[in-house]
Parts: C-alpha cells; structure tokens; sequence
C-alpha cells in the first residue's frame, strides 16, 4: 500500500492549515477519524527566541478530543539571516528532536511532551504540549534565589542520569563541547571594550581578554573533565515555572543546545547569567551545593567537591563569551529594539559579577 505524503509545511508558525495539523496528530496516534475543521494562530516569543519562531495553535475539531490537544505549540526554525546561519551550523532541531525522542523518556524531571516533529536536517519543526498556563521566566527581570536552586535539582537529576554514560556517543546528534558561544570573537572584542570598559573596571576587562587570550586552553581544560548531558542555554527564558513542590515547579525548554559535556557549565550559565548579583549575593556556595548533592543523591561517584567547584570557574570563564557574542550579534551598540539591548546589558553584567565573585580565574592559573 502506498503511504501517502504529508502535505507541506507551513512556511510560518502563524500560517498553519488544517489539513498539515489533522495530518500529523493522525500520523502520530494523537487523533483517529478527528477531522481539523480550522486552527487559529497566535505568535509568541517576539525577540526571546533567537534560533527560532514559536506560535499557539488553537485548533477546532469535527468531535471531541483530549483536552491536551485544544492546544498545542509549534516551533520552526528562525528567518533571521545570522541566526539562521547559527541554527544550520549548530543543527538545533537534530539536537532537541534528538533529545525528545532519546534522553527525555530516561529522565525523572518534568518536560515538555513532544507530540510530532521533523528536524529537516536541523532547521525543521516540533509540535509540542501547550504550558503557556505555567509562569514564563525573563531574562531581564532574572530568577531568585529559590528558583535558581530548584532548576538547578532539576538540571542535576538530568546530568546525574547522564553521567560518563558510553551510550550518549551513540547519538549523532549530539555533539561534544559544542556551545553557541564558543567561536572566534576577536572581531567584536575592540567594539565591545569600547562599550563596557567604563562601566565594568579594568580588572574585569583584563579577565576577559585573558579568556579569549587562553580560549584554548579553556577549552581544552573543559574536554577533559567528565562528560553528561549539558543543556547548554540554561537561562531564565528557557524555563516555565510553576508552584514550588508541584510537579510543574520547573521545566526546563530549549533543548537546541544540548551537548556532551562539563555539567557544570550549565550551572556557570544559569547563576551567572540568570540570577541578578544582588540576590545571589552571599548565596553562591548554597547554590552550588544543592546542583553538586543531587548529583550525589543521584548516584554520581568519583566526583569531589574542589573538582566540582573547580568545574564551576572553567564555565564560569567560557560563559564570559556570552556577552561578546550577544552584543555582536546583535548589532551593538546599535541595536535592534529596547530588549535586545536590555539583554545584552544583562549578561554582561551578571556573568562578569559572578566570575570575579566566585574568583573564576583561579581556573586558569
């Protein structure tokens, strides 16, 4: 019997026709002789998501059906022209498809489900569970303490099932030390100095240029240490929040990044970018402690406390790409809107804070 295609895409999130939607929820089990009479769109994420589009599809059916289904999400690739040369070099929907399908039914952790998907390739698309009812974070506004920890649980549970596991080199999808930041930034590095160096001292300058000096050895110092499941964009806006205790308090999004790597560079990315310095103030060996002993809890051997915290400084310095590359790429210091700019003053900020705080540099001494 032939099996018949599925009809095209959508060329937008916010374009989508029935007949694409009745197709793949039939395809995938979702719905059975359920016809998609229309669907209504609403765009989401405005300049929040970088390497892709995301919109609310709300759809009408010809009977009922279950009310997971009364709306979902979907998630296409980027029309932004740089960043949608960063989304195919990275190969983001191989990469979150990738752990949809293969890591995310061996973990603990609450996630999103992933109902149908296509990663074409790395610039495809994925139609997801709706959890617009959950809080969503905002890099701006940042995380507190409190918040920061519980991602921080939840993101331990996944590196601890994770960790020194052969069978993550078996996907092809998943790349080693592979991050968005980690590339050649001597191009915007004078522009960005000229910006920032008032405002930020001479010592953080000085630090900062010695992490692109030794990005080398950074990052060699990285490929050395035990390997697990790294998210690889932990921030605020790649997270929902719900009620602390529920089974929703945390759920982490955005799995386009995800590598083989140091786990405790998610943490470097999460404290240092995520948590502003005045509430993180005085808090950092607690949020530290409770990522490392829900690593212990979780089965993790073998893996000392200095050796951890030492971990901990080497993200703490690559995470000091971030602001380079975020203020070049987003044009800086002429930027595009008022949140693109927020944005980049943010990271800056927070991730050089939080490396002289924690006397990052030790890691390269």
């Amino acid at each position: 019997m032939t099996k018949i295609s599925p009809p095209d895409p959508p060329s937008d999130p916010t374009q989508v026709q029935p007949e694409w939607l009745e197709w793949h929820l039939t395809e995938n089990g979702l719905i059975s002789g359920v016809k998609v009479t229309s669907v209504h769109c609403e765009p989401m994420g405005g300049s929040v998501g970088f390497l892709s589009r995301m919109a609310k599809l709300v759809p009408q059916y010809s009977e009922p059906v279950p009310e997971n289904l009364h709306s979902l999400i979907l998630k296409m690739g980027t029309t932004r022209p740089h960043f949608q040369e960063v989304a195919d070099r990275l190969h983001v929907f191989d990469r979150e498809v990738g752990f949809y399908k293969h890591i995310a039914p061996t973990v603990t952790t609450r996630l999103a489900k992933l109902y149908a998907s296509d990663p074409a390739g790395g610039s495809g698309w994925m139609l997801l569970e709706d959890l617009c009812f959950l809080e969503k974070g905002d890099q701006i506004h940042g995380l507190s303490n409190a918040q920061v920890s519980m991602t921080l649980q939840h993101m331990g549970e996944i590196h601890a099932a994770n960790w020194r596991q052969s069978s993550l080199n078996n996907f092809d999808w998943l790349p080693e030390d592979s991050f968005w930041f980690k590339e050649e930034l001597s191009n915007g590095w004078d522009v960005f100095r000229k910006h920032y160096e008032l405002r930020l001292g001479g010592a953080a300058i000085a630090m900062m240029e010695q992490v692109l000096d030794k990005r080398k050895q950074l990052d060699d110092a990285i490929a050395m240490r035990p390997r697990t499941l790294v998210h690889g964009d932990l921030r605020a806006d790649n997270l929902l929040l719900g009620k602390p205790g529920s089974r929703d308090e945390v759920l982490i999004l955005d799995w386009q990044t995800a590598t083989r790597s140091m786990g405790a560079i998610d943490v470097a990315l999460l404290i240092g970018g995520s948590d502003p310095p005045a509430e993180r103030s005085g808090h950092y060996d607690e949020l530290f402690d409770g990522w490392y002993e829900t690593l212990l809890a979780q089965g993790v051997t073998n893996y000392h406390r200095q050796e951890a915290i030492n971990d901990l400084r080497l993200g703490m310095l690559s995470a000091l790409r971030i602001p380079i590359k975020v203020f070049r790429d987003f044009g800086g210091p002429n930027f595009r809107n008022a949140r693109e700019a927020q944005l980049a003053d943010v990271l800056t900020f927070r991730h050089v804070n939080a490396a002289i705080d924690f006397d990052a540099i030790q890691a390269l001494s």
